[in-house]
């Protein structure tokens, strides 16, 4: 499509549903459901780069090895940017309900008990990833105050430690966006 194409769209035309759900959505848009998203898309950029990074390394050793050689530390690296991109990713695949969601029992329960149940479910994954967050924090502090390195190419990898930790929180602050919106459709 071009620049200069209109796109039209009748309102009138749309299901009554999904012009409330919208509505209701566009008009919750405060600031932090905004921080919420930003934070989230730009660690899921992240992630694609670190997954693009992933590939073309595994792929140039891969050429590398036949002609000479690997590249030292292929293994670390290659583990390190796959767990970037599986942490970071977490918070936006939540925001685009990417997650499985098993509702087979969950559905035949009343609307309010289902609400209920999602919120439960929500506050105590919450809860989890927040630990897991500290967790990783007071891990990569460790690390950084007693001098790790990595085996192979000696690297000191706590900034990755840390950075992944503010991945968990992405993933905190959409699950908290979510139960706010499942309060705010009931509404």
């Amino acid at each position: 499509m071009r620049n200069d194409q209109l796109v039209e769209f009748d309102i009138e035309s749309a299901s009554p549903d999904e012009r409330i759900y919208k509505e209701k959505v566009t008009s919750s848009s405060n600031l932090f459901f905004k921080a919420t998203d930003y934070l989230n898309q730009f660690l899921a950029v992240i992630a694609g780069v670190a997954l693009l990074s992933m590939m073309l390394l595994i792929v140039f050793n891969s050429i590398k090895r036949i002609y000479s050689d690997p590249i030292a530390g292929t293994v670390e690296i290659v583990s390190w940017l796959g767990a970037i991109t599986g942490i970071f990713a977490l918070g936006y695949t939540q925001l685009n309900k990417g997650h499985v969601y098993i509702d087979m029992l969950l559905d035949k329960f009343p609307a309010m008990l289902q609400r209920v149940i999602h919120t439960i479910v929500n506050v105590l994954s919450a809860i989890f990833f927040l630990v897991a967050a500290w967790q990783l924090l007071l891990y990569g502090l460790k690390l950084q105050s007693d001098g790790i390195v990595s085996q192979t190419i000696q690297f000191s990898f706590y900034p990755l430690v840390i950075l992944s930790s503010i991945g968990f929180i992405g993933l905190v602050l959409a699950i908290t966006k979510e139960t706010v919106l499942i309060w705010k459709e009931a509404s």
